[in-house]
């Protein structure tokens, strides 16, 4: 295919096909280019199937884009709830004291203020492991069961002790978050009074000092609270029982006269002839099978046996979608199609007759612009196993310059 062609209306460009017949350079005309389509149709599988369902290439594309438009958004929205939860972490909580204030008492009394129930501290998960450990030492043999209780008790023990250490750290963090709310709100004021403008000896600036400091006293204790969080026990390793050493059998091989011992390399006659057997009777029950339908056309179809064109029960045989392939891997391969051949016979006749007419092999190869080699090769056969053998066909293009030759006695007799 030339140049020429890549620029005709009916090339079909930006599709497989395009790069399969020679576009493969990135100056495609098309909106995504072959090589590219190429690329991804051998890639992507949701692609290929789209291509091969007839959906346009730009339709595909506008898919693509709107996907991509679709994460991008679901990804921003999804930072954005992050960053909110991050800069106010109470702004999910729910506000069940303010639902309980706006709700006014029916007794005529005077309303009595209401402790708020103890929130209920979650178990530590250290003792649900515990519990599953326990319950699982029945299934360890006897004589590591001791051990096993012994080094749970004494995890029991240190887990324990860290509950309550992380209670006491707990109780500490807490009143260290009043100190910061409360500091919080001081400086609050404090700001809030030294916008006024207004102050008696600096009163409100030495406030708003002490709050700034205050404020900044109990944010660093806050801080050091959270570093000082009691680490949990390591839990004890499970005991792991004796394994017995397993005794491993000498792999038996397979005597002469096996299919195994040919496998293996051996040349011995009747390791052969098996190996012939075995190919034999495993060709047999292929053919038994059959060849499935969906197979009948294709070129798998061709190497699973399905050879003759006439039984072939698919409309385009096995062995045309096996050359047809073949054509296909060689294209793409860079290498360029067979040239057109015609009979050799008559172009053999007419190398004969320049012969006669005094043009000698080597004249006849040079003023044809063909090989020497090739003008005897043509009249007197062919050399080495196949001696003898006439050429049969010959290239279209060598034939029509050979043939354009005229005898050198026949020319004289033209211009006398």
């Amino acid at each position: 295919m030339s140049t020429l062609d890549l620029l005709t209306d009916t090339f079909p460009h930006g599709t497989p096909d395009g790069y399969r017949l020679g576009c493969r350079t990135a100056a495609c005309p098309a909106v995504l280019p072959c090589r590219a389509v190429h690329t991804r149709y051998c890639g992507d599988f949701t692609f290929a199937k789209l291509i091969d369902a007839g959906v346009p290439l730009p339709e595909i594309l506008e898919r693509d884009a709107a996907a991509k438009e679709g994460i991008r958004q679901r990804d921003k929205i999804a930072a954005r709830e992050e960053r909110r939860a991050a800069a106010h972490p109470k702004a999910a909580r729910p506000r069940a004291r303010a639902v309980a204030k706006t709700t006014p008492p029916r007794a005529t009394t005077a309303p009595q203020r209401q402790t708020p129930p103890a929130r209920p501290q979650r178990p530590h998960p250290g003792y649900k492991w515990l519990t599953q450990a326990t319950e699982a030492i029945a299934q360890l043999p006897a004589d590591l069961q001791p051990r096993r209780r012994e080094d749970l008790a004494q995890y029991r023990r240190e887990l324990d002790r860290h509950v309550g250490e992380l209670e006491q750290w707990r109780q500490k963090r807490a009143a260290a978050r009043v100190q910061l709310t409360a500091a919080a709100a001081t400086l609050k004021t404090a700001t809030i009074a030294s916008g006024t403008g207004l102050s008696v000896g600096g009163v409100i600036e030495n406030a708003l000092s002490a709050a700034t400091s205050q404020h900044q006293a109990a944010a660093a204790a806050l801080a050091s609270t959270d570093q000082e969080r009691p680490a949990a026990p390591t839990k004890p390793r499970s005991p792991r029982p004796r394994r017995t050493p397993r005794v491993t059998q000498p792999r038996q091989l397979q005597p002469h006269g096996t299919n195994a011992c040919r496998a293996r390399g051996c040349d011995r006659p009747e390791c052969i002839e098996a190996g012939r057997e075995y190919h034999r009777r495993w060709m047999q029950q292929r053919r038994a099978e059959g060849i499935p339908l969906e197979h009948h056309g294709t070129a798998y179809g061709y190497q699973l046996g399905c050879k003759d064109r006439e039984t072939c029960p698919a409309e385009i045989s096995c062995a045309d979608a096996s050359l047809a392939e073949e054509r296909r891997r060689r294209r793409e391969a860079g290498i360029t199609e067979q040239a057109a051949r015609v009979p050799a016979e008559p172009v053999r006749e007419h190398v004969r007759q320049l012969m006669a007419g005094g043009m000698t092999v080597l004249g006849i190869a040079e003023k044809a612009d063909v090989s020497k080699t090739g003008v005897k090769i043509l009249l007197y056969g062919r050399s080495g196993a196949r001696k003898g053998e006439l050429p049969r066909e010959i290239e279209e293009s060598k034939a029509q310059r050979i043939l354009a030759l005229q005898p050198t006695g026949m020319t004289l007799a033209i211009s006398a």
